[in-house]
């Protein structure tokens, strides 16, 4: 076998264990115990005949063992070996790089944090807030994660993601409008083991990452630890605006500043040689993960798995782009109080992350964010019979966490936001899996979720024109400043049914049905910080809201209906109808009453129709896999910045989610895996999506003509690598990556200044292994190119409807890095 296949991300050298321990692992991968110990013995991937055969991939999305190539499903299934070989860190990294699907950093200028907006063929949510739903669901071990919050999950001992594209609504149920992401841990095999490597790079990268694992009693009870430390430092400075560039920040900023003004040692009068307040991107990240595995006797099999994850890290990386001739940027008479901007490709911004400045309350907020997470789940199988099993998956997460963003990016606290929250979440699921013969195959199941939350903070909407008492931006302009604690309920229910019919040996029909209950209880609760007075023009229609309470209750069938043709052992032909829904909810972000009581809105629907193509061509020399759909969208759910619809009277500020129209979605998706000689391996994805509103509620200012956010048309990512051998000293493997995505938006309603320009990034790996197999060494570098492109932006502008700030920012994403990685497997 090739040492381009023969690693599996397991970190240690292959040997047989017990039939029987395999077939107890495979239970826990899957549901039905007697066809699965392939599944386990090999994670994601099953080998090859020789070089130059492409391997069987064996996935889990239909709630048993399958090969992905006779799945009537849009998959990406990714290897841990081919993670580390595309330098993906994370489940973004591996999430980015498939078709049709877009990360981005969630929040904007809603209060930035550490999750992630995931939007698959068109659809997902960009607001991480508790009260409102993703639209991508996400499972680690087939646990579902209730939040977006925490969700940039760093890779601690995968074996493989599965990424399933399209409505999901019978098989990952909950929240899976347009797919599901799914991550499974690497299971001990009973051989022993493990690994460690070390990394460094740029931006003091310093790295740790390694796994072991031991039995405690042979044959019947295995032990699997995995862990990753990870620090380093961000990529956009913060400077003081004053000793940065020798100008006062404007007239108006009075009082004290804030004691750590300075960074000590960095006291530099005028240019640019100090001045440093501190950075922003930076990561210190220590995540911990552990599996026992019992298995008592060949029919029953039960897995704890526990995790810790905790990141203390820097503030958001954000610049300022544009600031407007309006209120919040003019003062004192009409003159042009500061010029806050930085220039076109620069990582600085003169953020203070203090808020009411210049004024007696002024305060100061950290210039970082937090998350801390663990989590215990149980996954148990029992083989009931040869033809039946039960398989139960029990869970429990807790989460905190912090973020301050300053939305602004300049000395002023215009827009600056302080979020703490504080989630826990329960989950059940139980599967009844069985066979009729080899004709049927059928799967019932219910599925339990209830998460209790509290999320509160800090938010100040500085310099507000209500022509009140005089504020930091002079006559005629209030201070807006209020503290939030909100608790928040959400609980589901759902039951449901999978059959597959092998009609003959070479057609397979499938059907499936869930019914879901959901309700969400959500109660608002605002008030002044101490010592701050408040304004009533401002602050009184946010207080307005103390004591609201809102609520949503919903229920929802979803179905779905395949039929598959096996026209060859290589060709699959499929067609597919099936159905999803996102959850409705309330309006989270209420600033006057009426925004409170009137921002109920619907769950969002999808309705989508499917053919696809699975193919291994050439004598599996080549994989191509392809899909086209039309999806037609129903209540589809928006965050509005200026919001008539629901308040009239006081329709801005607002940021408030609502229905918007409905849209008809139409795509298409190639992969392709080519290994034209031995050692060589060639790999790309193309995506083409097609979104166009049907109907638009004139009172959001959206247009039939609008893109949702984070939807580029195209998407393209190719790489290749070959395995040269070096005469009996081992290998060297280079690798380069390319990605590209055409231009897309950060909001809902499309502009040139929320426009994220198309952009290719290029990767590079070389990897060289000793002749033992034992020892790796590898040379990375990401965003070759130094392409300076934003990962999201905020914008705040008028041509945004947004009559309050009129201001532009961009999340950059990083530039150029490079890393050295040297590993141990033993």
């Amino acid at each position: 076998m090739s040492r381009l296949h023969r690693h599996q991300g397991t970190g240690r050298r292959k040997s047989n264990g017990s039939a029987r321990y395999l077939l107890a692992m495979s239970a826990a991968i899957a549901g039905s115990p007697a066809v699965q110990a392939q599944a386990a013995a090999s994670g994601a991937q099953a080998t090859g005949n020789s070089d130059s055969r492409i391997e069987e991939i064996v996935v889990t999305a239909q709630f048993r063992a399958q090969n992905l190539q006779r799945t009537p499903l849009a998959i990406t299934a990714v290897s841990s070996e081919m993670m580390d070989a595309r330098s993906q860190d994370n489940i973004g990294d591996v999430a980015a790089r498939a078709p049709g699907v877009t990360f981005a950093p969630a929040g904007g200028g809603l209060g930035g944090s550490e999750a992630v907006a995931v939007n698959i063929r068109g659809v997902g949510q960009q607001d991480f807030n508790l009260a409102l739903e993703p639209g991508v669901a996400l499972y680690i071990d087939d646990v579902y994660y209730g939040t977006a919050y925490g969700s940039m999950l760093d890779l601690v001992d995968v074996n493989r993601v599965e990424i399933l594209r399209g409505p999901q609504g019978t098989l990952a149920g909950k929240n899976s409008l347009r797919g599901a992401i799914k991550l499974y841990s690497q299971l001990p095999d009973g051989n022993g083991g493990g690994y460690v490597q070390a990394t460094v790079g740029n931006f003091g990268r310093r790295e740790v990452k390694a796994a072991t694992e031991f039995t405690l009693v042979p044959d019947t009870l295995f032990v699997r630890l995995g862990g990753i430390a990870q620090q380093q430092d961000g990529y956009v400075t913060r400077y003081d605006y004053q000793c940065h560039t020798g100008n006062a920040p404007a007239a108006f900023v009075l009082g004290p500043q804030p004691a750590d003004r300075f960074v000590p040692g960095s006291q530099v009068a005028g240019g640019n040689g100090g001045c440093v307040l501190g950075k922003e991107g930076g990561r210190d990240v220590l995540a911990l993960r552990g599996l026992i595995s019992f298995q008592p006797n060949e029919r029953v099999s039960d897995t704890l798995i526990l995790d810790y994850y905790d990141n203390d890290a820097e503030g958001v990386p954000t610049v300022l782009r544009e600031q407007g001739a309006t209120i919040p940027w003019f003062g004192n008479g009409g003159s042009v109080a500061a010029n806050f901007v930085t220039p076109p490709g620069s990582y600085y911004n003169y953020s203070t992350y203090a808020g009411l400045t210049g004024t007696p309350w002024q305060y100061q907020n950290p210039a970082a964010q937090s998350v801390r997470q663990w989590g215990i789940s149980n996954i148990l199988d029992i083989e009931l019979t040869d033809a039946l099993s039960l398989k139960s998956i029990s869970s429990v997460r807790d989460l905190t966490f912090q973020s301050v963003a300053d939305g602004d990016a300049s000395p002023l606290s215009i827009l600056m936001n302080l979020w703490n929250v504080d989630y826990r979440q329960y989950t059940q699921e139980l599967r009844l899996n069985g066979s009729f013969g080899s004709r049927l195959d059928w799967t019932v199941g219910g599925f339990y979720f209830r998460s209790s939350s509290t999320q509160g903070g800090r938010i100040s909407l500085d310099g507000v024109p209500h022509g009140g008492v005089p504020g930091i931006f002079g006559p005629g302009v209030d201070t807006f400043d209020f503290l939030f604690a909100e608790p928040i309920e959400v609980r589901n229910k759902s039951v449901f049914a999978h059959i597959e019919l092998h009609a003959t040996d070479e057609l397979t029909l499938t059907g499936g049905v869930r019914y879901t209950d959901d309700s969400k209880e959500f109660a608002y609760g605002r008030s002044l910080p101490p010592g701050y007075p408040g304004f009533p023009s401002t602050d009184g229609s946010v207080l307005a809201t103390d004591n609201l309470n809102s609520s949503f209750q919903g229920d929802r069938w979803d179905w779905r209906f395949t039929a598959s043709y096996q026209f060859t052992d290589n060709v699959n032909v499929y067609g597919q109808v099936s159905t999803g829904f996102k959850g409705g909810g309330v309006n989270p972000r209420p600033y006057t009453a009426a925004q409170a009581l009137n921002g109920e809105f619907t769950p969002e629907t999808v309705t989508s129709y499917e053919l696809g193509l699975k193919s291994d061509l050439f004598d599996r020399r080549m994989r191509l896999n392809a899909a086209a759909y039309f999806n037609r969208q129903k209540n589809i759910v928006q965050t509005l910045f200026n919001c008539p619809g629901i308040d009239p009277v006081a329709p801005f500020p607002c940021a408030a989610p609502a229905n918007v129209g409905s849209a008809d979605i139409k795509g298409g998706e190639i992969e392709v895996e080519l290994h034209p000689v031995d050692g060589m391996l060639i790999d790309g994805s193309l995506s083409y999506v097609d979104f166009q509103y049907q109907d638009i509620d004139p009172a959001t200012f959206l247009r039939l003509s609008d893109k949702p956010p984070y939807t580029p048309e195209w998407k393209l990512a190719l790489g290749a690598q070959y395995e040269f051998e070096l005469a009996g000293m081992g290998t060297l493997t280079p690798r380069v990556d390319y990605q590209y995505q055409s231009h897309q938006y950060s909001i809902a309603k499309n502009e040139q200044t929320s426009k994220i320009p198309a952009y290719g990034l290029l990767n590079f790996r070389l990897t060289y292994r000793d002749p033992t197999d034992l020892w790796e060494a590898a040379l990375s570098v990401t965003n070759v190119t130094d392409k300076y492109y934003p990962l999201t932006i905020n914008d705040q502008t008028l041509a945004n409807q947004n009559q309050l700030y009129d201001f532009l920012t961009w999340s950059p994403a990083p530039p150029r890095q490079w890393a050295i990685t040297i590993k141990r497997i033993f």
